[in-house]
């Protein structure tokens, strides 16, 4: 979700609203570009390298929030090479803190009102912060059927379903409890990469609300917030897009209305490849070969260069929309590769990797 914010009457600039911010974070080199004076910041260790920036005024597509909220400069590049488009920042908690916000995912508008104000139709669950993260509990069946009740956090910056965090994960023996899997490295606001599987499970439902026929993320991380041992899980972009949301944190009430997404079918990697942009943003690069994929069979290798997708050049299409065509299991891919010195094409007919 990017929304426009300027700090310090600066030109308007794509920041993610991401409920799962705990604070409000600036790229280090819009910061330098703005001249900003910065310090570095007393943290912990995962967020030791963030810089508090002093600063006047912060306005979110003209809205004037408060003037008593610390904005922290870091280096975001590894995000958005991951992403596949530039953005300057991430804003979350300290939005919520100040008013109530009403995400409208049909109309793509997010509005924000006065605490105790803004829509607040269908189902009311109530929720807890932990460390400034809306929480809900939830119950999630696994594919032996078995059933397990948690937090999760509900966190609109993370473009998964439903993540489970690694102490919950250990403890239900998810990775072998989720059916057929494959993995990969994920990244956090720190740059430090952690294996991350993908299973599937039956069904997730938290206060009303049932969701169905779900791939989710099995974390391993030793640290940060997918090593929360309080809290289960988190709950994504992917699962919040089919509701319209409220949330209120004075009420610690969030409202769920089902929009046109919901019950929309969880497309999966079907073919084998995860995507990332290059460093300096020019190329789509193959990130990742799953073993076992229709990639890997084709013969594609990592740290390859994507050229074109069905004839189109893989830079002209955002990041997403080539994860949906790769998504599309049943239809033939052709993929044209550099690799090995020269350019080759591949064609092969995609599958479900969790099937």
């Amino acid at each position: 979700m990017f929304i426009k914010v300027s700090v310090d009457k600066s030109q308007p600039l794509d920041f993610i609203f991401d409920t799962g911010s705990g604070l409000t974070v600036l790229d280090k080199a819009v910061a330098d570009k703005m001249k900003l004076i910065r310090k570095t910041a007393e943290m912990n260790k995962t967020k030791s390298q963030l810089e508090l920036i002093k600063h006047n005024t912060i306005d979110i597509n003209g809205f004037l929030m408060e003037s008593n909220i610390d904005v922290y400069a870091a280096d975001l590049s590894h995000l958005e090479i991951s992403l596949g488009r530039d953005f300057d920042g991430i804003l979350g908690y300290d939005l919520l803190h100040h008013h109530t916000v009403h995400i409208d995912y049909d109309n793509l508008t997010m509005d924000i009102y006065d605490h105790g104000n803004g829509p607040k139709d269908g189902d009311a669950i109530p929720f807890e912060l932990m460390t400034s993260i809306p929480t809900v509990r939830g119950n999630v069946v696994l594919n032996n059927n078995q059933a397990y009740d948690g937090l999760f956090f509900i966190m609109t910056g993370a473009g998964t379903t439903l993540d489970l965090n690694s102490p919950a994960a250990l403890e239900w023996d998810a990775i072998n409890k989720t059916g057929k899997h494959y993995s990969y490295p994920v990244k956090g606001l720190s740059e430090e990469e952690t294996m991350h599987y993908e299973g599937h499970v039956m069904s997730f439902s938290f206060g009303n609300q049932v969701v169905e026929d779900i791939p989710i993320g099995i974390s391993t991380a030793k640290s940060g917030i997918q090593a929360d041992k309080k809290v289960a899980g988190i709950i994504g972009n992917r699962i919040l897009r089919e509701f319209n949301i409220t949330i209120d944190v004075p009420d610690k009430m969030i409202w769920l209305k089902k929009n046109s997404h919901f019950g929309e079918k969880f497309n999966i990697n079907s073919s084998g490849i995860d995507i990332q942009m290059s460093k300096d943003m020019r190329k789509v690069m193959i990130h990742r070969v799953f073993d076992d994929s229709p990639a890997a069979e084709a013969g594609i290798k990592e740290n390859a260069e994507l050229l074109t997708i069905n004839g189109q050049l893989a830079v002209s299409i955002p990041i997403p929309d080539m994860q949906t065509i790769l998504r599309r299991s049943g239809e033939t891919v052709t993929l044209r590769v550099k690799q090995d010195g020269k350019e080759q094409d591949f064609t092969f007919k995609m599958r479900s990797l969790l099937d």
